[in-house]
């Protein structure tokens, strides 16, 4: 094979790799759109005008939509595993993914001077958009963040007191980012870890007892009305 060939072929693999991993989440203090947050609401405003797309009846309705930000800035939607969740806010989610299509002001995550595939999300609430829209909306500014009772320091509190590190030994500090879902009554479900300490007997010690903590948060909420939120909680360790 001619090596003007193989070049060929090397360029179209490492093309391919550099799309196959996909970040979770996007650096912090990096922006997923032109303006950010503000940026992104303003052309999603000035679309729905454009293409006079009508208003959801049910002002209540919003959805959290998810796309995958690509290197080259298209963008690909991640498929929402709740189908309740959909069906409940179909007419935001459908508006969303009308919308979407005709942004393009894309900013590729970078990791380590690269740019990268990585997920990001946006609030989209219908009834801020249109005739309520202000400009400088950002829809993060209309969500409360969910509550532990006693602060969120009490329930880091809670989750090390769980947490029984004497069965294991680690000569260096270690981080792990633990994620979970407060539900709309509250209740903490679905904890998992971000990244592994590279041991399984630790790493689902880990999930098993934060998951026994019982006591129930007071849930996020937009325009007071109740709503599900992710939460990423950083924890550090170090074991002599």
């Amino acid at each position: 094979m001619k090596m003007k060939n193989i070049a060929f072929l090397l360029l179209i693999f490492n093309s391919i790799c550099s799309f196959a991993q996909i970040y979770e989440k996007y650096p912090e203090k990096q922006d997923d759109y032109y303006g950010g947050n503000v940026g992104f609401y303003k052309d999603f405003h000035n679309v729905l005008l454009e293409r006079k797309m009508k208003p959801c009846e049910n002002k209540n309705e919003f959805y959290s939509l998810k796309i995958v930000v690509y290197p080259d800035k298209t963008i690909k939607y991640v498929k929402d595993e709740d189908s309740v969740n959909v069906a409940n806010n179909k007419c935001t989610f459908d508006l969303a993914r009308s919308v979407i299509k005709y942004m393009n002001r894309w900013k590729p995550a970078v990791v380590e001077g690269k740019e990268v595939s990585a997920i990001t999300s946006f609030m989209i609430i219908p009834d801020d958009l249109f005739d309520n829209y202000k400009e400088g909306y950002d829809a993060m500014n209309t969500l409360k963040m969910p509550e532990y009772e006693g602060g969120i320091n009490n329930f880091r509190k809670k989750v090390f007191q769980t947490i029984d590190l004497s069965r294991f030994k680690y000569d260096q500090e270690f981080r792990l980012t633990v994620t979970f879902v407060i539900d709309k009554e509250g209740k903490m479900t679905d904890v998992r870890l971000v990244q592994s300490s590279g041991l399984k007997e630790f790493d689902d010690m880990i999930v098993k007892n934060i998951s026994r903590i019982k006591n129930k948060w007071t849930p996020a909420k937009i325009h007071d009305n109740p709503v599900i939120y992710k939460f990423n909680l950083p924890l550090t360790f170090r074991i002599n």
